[in-house]
Order: C-alpha cells, then sequence, then structure tokens
C-alpha cells in the first residue's frame, strides 16, 4: 500500500525525530473538551427518541457528506476546512487523510483512524475522556487488505453496543430530507453486511438511524473562546482590511 509519497516525509522518520503538526485555530484542551460535551449533551436528553451514539464518518466512506465534514470541524477546530493548507503541504493523498470514523456516545468516544492522519488528530482529541484509537500500526497499514478488514471490524465493534445512531446528514444552510437508504449506500456502511467480516446483515435493518442535523446546529451555534476569537477576527477584518487597502480613500471623497 503505496502511502509514503517522499523520503522525507515524517512518517519515515525514527519515533525520536518525528514532528507532531500543532492544533491549529487557537484550540485549548478545555475548549476542545467542551465541545465534545456540548455534542454528547445531546445524547443525554430527556427524550425516549435520542440515539445512544453520533456517528460521523469522513471522506469517501460517507460520499463525503457535508453535515459528517461540519461535524468532525467543530470538534477538530476546522482541521477538515478547504483552506487547511496543512493537508496540501503533507503529499498525502486525501483518502488517507480522510479516513476517519468516529462515534460519540454518551460518555466515551471511539474513533478510527490511520497511523498517517493519527499524528494530525491527536492534538485535538488528545484531553477527551473515554477515548478509544482504532488505529494500526505503520507496518500493519502498509498490507491493504489487512487495513480494510480493520476498519470494517472496528466500525461493527464501534457500534455494536448502540441500537439507535444520530447521523449528521445535512450541514448548515444546506437542509436535506434524511433518507436512510442513502446512507445505506455509503461505503463502510455497505461493508457492514459482508459475511464474515461484517455486522451480519444490513446496517440499515439493524440499527434505528435518526437525524441529528438541527440538534447539531444549534450547538454549533453557541458562542465559546475560540468562536468568539474567530468572529472578532473576521469582524476586524471586515473594517480595517479596506481601510488597509485604500488608505486615501477617505480623503478623495472629502
Amino acid at each position: 500500500m503505496a502511502l509514503l509519497p517522499s523520503a522525507r516525509n515524517p512518517l519515515l522518520l525514527p519515533p525520536a525525530r518525528r514532528g507532531r503538526p500543532k492544533a491549529r485555530g487557537g484550540a485549548q484542551p478545555s475548549v476542545s473538551c467542551s465541545r465534545l460535551r456540548q455534542i454528547q449533551n445531546i445524547l443525554t436528553q430527556s427524550s425516549k427518541s435520542q440515539p445512544d451514539g453520533i456517528l460521523c464518518i469522513l471522506g469517501i466512506d460517507s460520499r463525503y457528506n457535508e453535515g459528517c465534514r461540519e461535524l468532525a470541524n467543530y470538534l477538530l477546530f476546522g482541521l477538515y476546512n478547504q483552506s487547511n493548507n496543512e493537508f496540501e503541504r503533507s503529499g498525502f493523498p486525501e483518502e488517507v487523510l480522510d479516513d476517519v470514523i468516529l462515534l460519540i456516545k454518551p460518555d466515551s468516544v471511539h474513533l478510527y483512524c490511520n497511523p498517517v492522519n493519527y499524528n494530525y488528530l491527536l492534538p485535538y482529541v488528545a484531553f477527551w475522556r473515554n477515548l478509544h484509537f482504532h488505529c494500526l500500526t505503520e507496518n500493519e497499514y502498509e498490507d491493504e487488505e489487512a487495513a480494510e478488514e480493520f476498519k470494517i471490524s472496528s466500525f461493527v465493534d464501534m457500534v455494536r453496543d448502540c441500537s439507535r445512531i444520530g447521523i449528521p446528514f445535512s450541514s448548515q444552510g444546506h437542509l436535506q430530507i434524511f433518507d436512510m437508504f442513502i446512507v445505506e449506500k455509503w461505503p463502510i456502511v455497505q461493508a457492514f453486511a459482508l459475511e464474515g467480516i461484517g455486522g451480519d446483515g444490513f446496517f440499515t435493518m439493524k440499527y434505528e438511524l435518526m437525524d441529528v442535523s438541527v440538534d447539531l446546529w444549534k450547538t454549533y451555534s453557541k458562542i465559546d473562546p475560540v468562536s468568539l476569537e474567530s468572529l472578532l477576527y473576521e469582524v476586524m477584518c471586515q473594517t480595517f482590511l479596506p481601510l488597509h487597502r485604500h488608505p486615501q480613500g477617505k480623503f478623495d471623497r472629502e
């Protein structure tokens, strides 16, 4: 499995020399944990219809679902924004960096990733309580077939104790009618039905799926120190950048 693009890539360096990416966007451990708790609060609301967990699948495995990417960006402070040049500089294929599955439960989190994007994710998730990693070693990940089987078995193991699963189906401003059969067509969800390594049946027949997009949007709208800083920065740019670009504009109009 040719995942290492060049001999200078950090993954090829000995552990003592390998640099870990730093958290971007002013992410702080306290804010990171607070954002996770805000999502987990959705699961503990006093309602019999609340899901047992919220499933977030990135990349091709969810057919690039925007609702999932939006949730990941909320928890990971914009790591998967299109404006993140850090991924481009890494030299790794998008399908490797996007190879992430999150299952958020009321008191724990399951995270599937690979040894490439692990280093990018760790600064954001290291302080989460009861975090369970599902990740192969670099040598194990070189076997493409074994890596795919591990991902499927990890996915099956994540959801084993659930009966109702929430899906962040839509992103803000792009509401879609929830269709569980669209979710069933997501590649990793289809793989759930594989004999031997799968979950012994179709995912949508075994679990009750529900759209949690609206509840998530309410959570995203809450102000925390990082979102406040981002908002202030945006206001300052809108206010002062035009003056910087056209310093004589005011006098020209007089």
